[in-house]
């Protein structure tokens, strides 16, 4: 792990953990962007992710920090099954929320199937009428859910009403809504979308393509 890349704090989650990076050495969380980790066969080296999310193709958080972003990285203690990955994530989106100071909304981010979980756990909590204050989501890569995790969406709205949705498509991933750049943009369950002429490498989560878009469209 890159040295610059130590978090400032570490929050521990129950079934995960998350590390805590505010903007410009400030001991508190002011204006907070949380990046959601994709679950995988065991705990998540969030050294590693740390060092993807600011990766060599486009550093992203120390672009969201020169913008006076907090970044929080979001991992899993061990493997995670649907559920209990989904539930790290909503007690990380709570817990930013209680320990932001001030009232700035929060964004969050997720790639791969950390996209579909974050989708979930935020209409989930809409739909037991608990305030995540999310105002942006960006779905990076999102896989296709299956058909039990479908109607596990379905049950808490399909997708979160509140935050603005954001949809990354990279060039030679399949577009979990079968949808292309020239289709109609209402045709979309999303207010926005990008499709990436190319993907990042391995070393980095987004690339500069990306990476730009997304700070773009960030409350």
């Amino acid at each position: 792990m890159g040295g610059n890349n130590i978090p400032s704090d570490q929050w521990k989650l129950r079934g995960g953990t998350a590390w805590v990076y505010p903007a410009n050495g400030a001991a508190q969380v002011v204006d907070p962007v949380i990046v959601v980790a994709e679950p995988g066969p065991g705990p998540t080296d969030l050294g590693a992710f740390a060092d993807r999310v600011d990766g060599p193709d486009y550093p992203l958080r120390t672009k969201l920090a020169q913008r006076g972003k907090d970044v929080i990285l979001v991992g899993y203690d061990d493997k995670s099954d649907w559920d209990s990955a989904e539930q790290v994530i909503e007690e990380a989106a709570l817990r930013t929320r209680a320990m932001r100071y001030g009232t700035k909304p929060l964004a969050v981010v997720g790639a791969g199937r950390a996209a579909l979980l974050t989708r979930y756990a935020l209409a989930r909590l809409e739909d037991k009428q608990m305030a995540h204050e999310v105002a942006a989501f960006f779905s990076l890569d999102s896989t296709t859910p299956t058909a039990a995790e479908q109607d596990a969406l379905s049950t808490v709205g399909a997708m979160p009403q509140l935050p603005r949705l954001g949809k990354i498509t990279s060039a030679g991933t399949r577009d979990l809504e079968g949808l292309g750049p020239r289709d109609d943009p209402d045709s979309s369950q999303f207010d926005d979308a990008l499709y990436a002429s190319g993907p990042a490498s391995k070393t980095s989560l987004v690339n500069e393509e990306e990476g730009n878009w997304l700070l773009a469209r960030l409350p």
